[in-house]
């Protein structure tokens, strides 16, 4: 406490000053900035997340961790904003100190390759928005993870060293329970919901298809997020979660099936892992997008080319899509063959992380040709935005198995089948898509917003919808198991709920202080009380697929510093932490500086 000390000397001895130089304002005016500035302010950390109404867990994780920060001697807050706020202020202007979200999802851990490499720092996105650099370590892991025969063992000293740097902070990977009805389709638990396939697996019961009545040849989803209403454009990254809508509407050359990746719009491709890492490949005949326009190689190479640079110009600046960058940073250049086969050179890596630059959504060079042009828009920072990047899409001209049909703002999007999809035609030699066969087994598919999950309940009991697109919180569990013909499947899901922390202003900028306000988060707590027991707590950003996953229990180095699932941490022990991470506390027990 000695510094403290210090500063009250400091102050008797500039009363003393200013009492024999009243007559002097210009003397008050400079002693007293002079005591401002030697007078060190109470450590503040703002936690931004989105209201309950929109999503309860992030506010309650934020809420707990604004608790704890408090007997830290911290003054946190808690800042609730729209989901299109937090995302646009997360990851466009990067203006946040901390912030409870969601990850959209992973298929493989080489995700983190965008989140944290240093090269992303200052981009737009989930690439790096916590503008965390760790050059000689970090980026070094993250390139190697991509080449390694010893993946797994590379991985696990990658998760060590964030673990210890906590650029974010892992807390749980939530269960997502759904409300579905079988009497007019089955085949729900046959895939996940959480992938665009999910949709398309399903069997529409014989009894339920009665020709030309709309209603019957209609899936009707309930969602509970209207920004699909709004915006469809895939690219933008504050109107996206997980893209699973713009999925059914958007196709890729390959996508996820069984745990691989597995040729879609590609007719079949060859890997080449020799002095240079290449793909070639050939199209399917016949693609065609939506507005009957021919699919081409040509379309591959502008797709590619235009998520690097959405300005299409050979000068700066450049300015990459804020989403798929992790991606497509795995392709260094693209060559036209032919009308329908195209070769990818790809940067060194293993044949599973290279196929993940062919899932992300093609789209049509003809529409997005027009959009390259340098703009602005309200709510962005900077000047560095493309109109492709800020345009709505309204009425999306894709490839995939369903098409834009209508929607109404705040109420309802609707989609149609496009007959002529490959998935449409016979598929005597795809055993691995066998099953989508045909194509979706509805003309229509209806997805109907409503704010709350209760009315979606009542919707499903009435027979006014099929199933719920959105994950039900827990309180509305019992509920949808209490409706009559309703029944909840439960998924497990990689989009885990984190903290993150911007990496580039103090006292965040300092790994020891982000690591001590990491570990006064109670994830047993969490667990049991906000998610009510549908969640996996973690400490592992690679998923549950490692052994990190299961330790997240308070003797672990990096977990919870009190007594596992109280939720709290007593003040000696919270004091204790910033303290060894070299902060000291003033005569209040307020966290005031570094030492």
């Amino acid at each position: 406490m000695t510094g403290v000390g210090r500063t009250i000397d400091r102050r008797a001895f500039l009363a003393g000053v200013v009492g024999t130089a009243a007559g002097s304002a210009g003397c008050l005016g400079q002693l007293q900035a002079s005591v401002d500035r030697d007078t060190p302010e109470q450590v503040s950390l703002s936690i931004m997340t989105v209201p309950a109404d929109e999503d309860r867990a992030p506010v309650q994780i934020a809420r707990h961790l604004a608790e704890n920060l408090a007997r830290g001697g911290i003054d946190a807050t808690v800042q609730p904003v729209t989901t299109e706020q937090l995302l646009r202020d997360v990851l466009i202007n990067h203006d946040f100190e901390l912030y409870v979200g969601q990850y959209p999802g992973f298929f493989d851990p080489d995700y983190l390759y965008g989140l944290v490499h240093s090269r992303f720092a200052e981009e737009q996105g989930w690439q790096n928005p916590f503008g965390y650099a760790n050059v000689s370590e970090v980026d070094g892991l993250l390139e190697r993870q991509r080449q390694a025969n010893d993946r797994e063992t590379v991985l696990e000293e990658l998760q060590a060293v964030l673990l210890e740097e906590a650029p974010f902070s892992v807390i749980v990977y939530p269960e997502e329970p759904r409300a579905i009805r079988e009497d007019r389709y089955s085949g729900w638990r046959h895939r996940s919901l959480e992938q665009p396939l999910g949709y398309l697996s399903l069997d529409a019961h014989e009894a339920a298809r009665r020709e030309g009545d709309r209603e019957a040849d209609t899936l009707y989803m309930g969602i509970t997020d209207r920004r699909i209403t709004r915006n469809r454009n895939p690219f933008a990254v504050e109107f996206r979660h997980r893209g699973i809508i713009m999925g059914l509407m958007y196709d890729s050359l390959g996508r996820h099936l069984n745990g691989s990746i597995v040729p879609w719009l590609a007719r079949d491709w060859e890997w080449n892992d020799g002095p240079r890492t290449t793909i070639r490949l050939r199209l399917r005949e016949g693609l065609q997008w939506h507005d009957g326009e021919a699919l081409t190689a040509t379309d591959v190479a502008f797709t590619y080319r235009f998520l690097l640079d959405t300005t299409m110009s050979d000068e700066n600046p450049v300015i990459p899509t804020p989403r798929f960058r992790s991606r497509s940073s795995l392709v260094e250049s693209v060559e036209v063959i032919g009308d329908r086969e195209v070769e990818f050179s790809l940067v060194d890596c293993r044949e599973e992380v290279g196929l993940r630059a062919l899932t992300v959504p093609l789209v049509p060079a003809h529409v997005w040709r027009e959009r390259t042009d340098v703009t602005s828009i309200t709510g962005v920072e900077g000047s560095n935005v493309t109109e492709a990047l800020v345009w709505d899409n309204p009425e999306p001209v894709g490839s995939g198995p369903l098409q834009y049909a209508d929607a109404i703002v705040d109420e309802r999007l609707e989609l149609t089948r496009f007959d002529d999809h490959f998935l449409r035609d016979e598929l005597p030699d795809d055993t691995a898509l066998e099953e989508f066969a045909g194509g979706p087994p509805y003309e229509w598919i209806r997805f109907l917003y409503s704010p709350s999950q209760a009315n979606l309940v009542e919707l499903l009991q009435a027979g006014r919808l099929d199933a719920s697109a959105a994950s039900l919180t827990a309180t509305e569990v019992p509920r949808a198991e209490r409706a009559s013909n309703v029944s909840v499947r439960v998924e497990r899901t990689n989009a885990h709920y984190h903290v993150g922390f911007n990496n580039r202003n103090a006292p965040l900028s300092n790994p020891r202080f982000r690591a001590a306000v990491a570990r006064l988060v109670d994830r047993e707590y969490l667990r049991t009380e906000i998610f009510e027991g549908f969640a996996t707590p973690s400490l592992s950003p690679l998923g549950l697929r490692t052994t990190a996953g299961d330790e997240w229990q308070s003797n672990h180095s990096n977990g919870f510093a009190g007594r596992s699932g109280t939720g709290t941490v007593d003040e000696t022990t919270a004091h204790e932490l910033f303290r060894e991470a070299g902060y000291m506390y003033n005569e209040n027990d307020e966290l005031v500086a570094r030492q």
